[in-house]
C-alpha cells in the first residue's frame, strides 16, 4: 500500500510549492477531477519576502484545459524573518468580512508554532493590473478611490478595532518605535535621505517620542498600517485595490489617512487637496455606516498623524533608494507644514515627554 506524503502547509522551498501534488491540494480553484499538466515559473522579486509569479495549466474531466496565473508571497530557504503571519491571517480571517478590494487569494498557509506563513494569490500583472509607486504621484481621482477603500476597511471595524476571533491583532506603532535603537535611527536620518529636512525632524529621539505619541491615540478601527503609494494597484478596470498587509493593526484612523496622503501625492497637490480629500474620506465613512467625526476634529487628528509613516520611511532600507528619496521628503514636508512634532509635545523647544519617564 502506497503511503501518501503528509501535506506541508508552508513549504520551506519553492520547488516543493511548485510540485503539482502540492498545488492540487492547496489551490482553492482546482477541483478533485482536475489534473495539473504543466507548472511554469515566470519571475521572482523580493522585498522582505519573495514574490514568485507562476502559471498552472489544468485539464478537467472532459479534457478541456485552462491556464491560471498566480503569485506566491513567502519566505523560502530561510531568506528572512517570518513576516507574513499577520498578512495570511488577514486574508484568511478578515478580508471576506471587510469588503475592501484586494487580490483574489487561492491559499493561505500558516504554521502557528514557527510563525511561518505564505499566501498564494492572483497574478495582478497577468490579470491586467498595474502596480503604483511614488515615481508617478496619484491622480486626485485615484486618491479618492484609494481613500474610499480605506474608509470601507475602517467602517467595517469602526468601534471594534479587534474584531471577534482576531485576538492575534495587536498595536504595532509604539512597540516598533521602542524596538529600534535611537543611535541606529539617527544613522539613517543622517544618511542623506533628508538633507533638506530641518534638524528637528532629523532628531532620532524626537522622532521616537512623536511615534510613541501617535501610538497612544485611541484605537478607532482596524488599520492597513502601511499605506504608502506602493501598496495600491489598479485592477484591469482601473480601480484602486490594496495589498501588503503585514502591518495590519488596531489603531486610530488618522494614521492610515495621513500616511497615505503624504506619500501618494506630490507636496503641492497634497497642500492643495488634503482638506477636500479628508472630507471625501469622512463622507465615505458615513456612507458605510460609521459615525464619522466632525471635520474640525478630523482635521486636528489628521494633521497629527504623519509621524508613523515618517518613521517607517526612516527605517526603510530594502526598498529602492529612489523611492525612499521621494517618500521621505514628502512626509517631512507634511510634518513641517502642520507643525506636527510641536503639537504632539515633541520639539527642541519643549521638553521631550519621554525624557522624564
Amino acid at each position: 500500500m502506497t503511503q501518501t506524503a503528509a501535506f506541508d502547509p508552508v513549504p520551506t522551498n519553492l520547488a516543493t510549492l511548485l510540485e503539482p501534488t502540492w498545488l492540487a491540494r492547496a489551490l482553492s480553484d482546482i477541483g478533485g477531477d482536475d489534473r495539473i499538466v504543466e507548472v511554469e515559473e515566470l519571475d521572482t522579486s523580493r522585498t522582505l519576502a519573495a514574490k514568485v509569479r507562476f502559471r498552472v495549466t489544468v485539464e478537467d474531466a472532459t479534457g478541456s484545459r485552462r491556464t491560471t496565473a498566480y503569485c506566491v508571497k513567502a519566505h523560502f530557504d530561510d531568506d528572512g524573518p517570518a513576516t507574513l503571519a499577520s498578512e495570511a491571517r488577514f486574508y484568511r480571517d478578515l478580508a471576506p468580512r471587510v469588503g475592501i478590494r484586494t487580490p483574489r487569494v487561492y491559499y493561505t498557509g500558516l504554521d502557528e508554532a514557527t510563525g511561518r506563513a505564505l499566501v498564494v494569490m492572483e497574478d495582478v500583472v497577468g490579470n491586467g493590473g498595474r502596480f503604483l509607486d511614488a515615481r508617478q504621484p496619484y491622480s486626485i481621482e485615484t486618491t479618492r478611490d484609494s481613500l474610499g477603500q480605506l474608509a470601507r476597511l475602517h467602517a467595517a471595524t469602526w468601534g471594534e478595532p479587534v474584531p471577534a476571533g482576531c485576538d492575534w491583532l495587536e498595536p504595532k506603532i509604539a512597540p516598533m518605535a521602542g524596538g529600534f535603537p535611537a543611535d541606529a535611527l539617527q544613522t539613517l536620518l543622517d544618511d542623506g535621505r533628508g538633507h533638506d529636512v530641518s534638524a528637528e525632524l532629523r532628531d532620532a529621539k524626537l522622532l521616537q517620542a512623536a511615534v510613541r505619541a501617535t501610538g497612544e491615540a485611541p484605537a478607532t478601527c482596524l488599520l492597513h498600517g502601511d499605506t504608502h503609494s506602493g501598496n495600491v494597484y489598479l485592477d484591469a478596470e482601473g480601480r484602486a485595490c490594496w495589498l501588503d498587509w503585514q502591518v495590519i493593526q488596531p489603531g486610530h484612523w488618522s494614521t492610515d489617512i495621513a500616511y497615505h496622503l503624504a506619500t501618494v501625492l506630490d507636496v503641492d497637490d497634497r497642500r492643495t487637496h488634503e482638506a477636500e480629500l479628508l472630507r471625501h474620506y469622512l463622507g465615505e465613512l458615513e456612507a458605510q455606516g460609521a459615525a464619522a467625526p466632525a471635520f474640525d476634529d478630523a482635521w486636528e487628528a489628521y494633521t497629527l498623524g504623519f509621524a508613523f509613516g515618517y518613521f517607517l520611511w526612516t527605517i526603510t532600507r530594502i526598498s529602492s533608494r529612489a523611492i525612499v528619496l521621494i517618500h521621505f521628503p514628502r512626509i517631512a514636508a507634511a510634518l513641517a507644514d502642520h507643525d506636527t512634532f510641536r503639537r504632539l509635545g515633541v520639539s527642541h523647544s519643549r521638553k521631550d515627554p519621554a525624557s522624564s519617564q
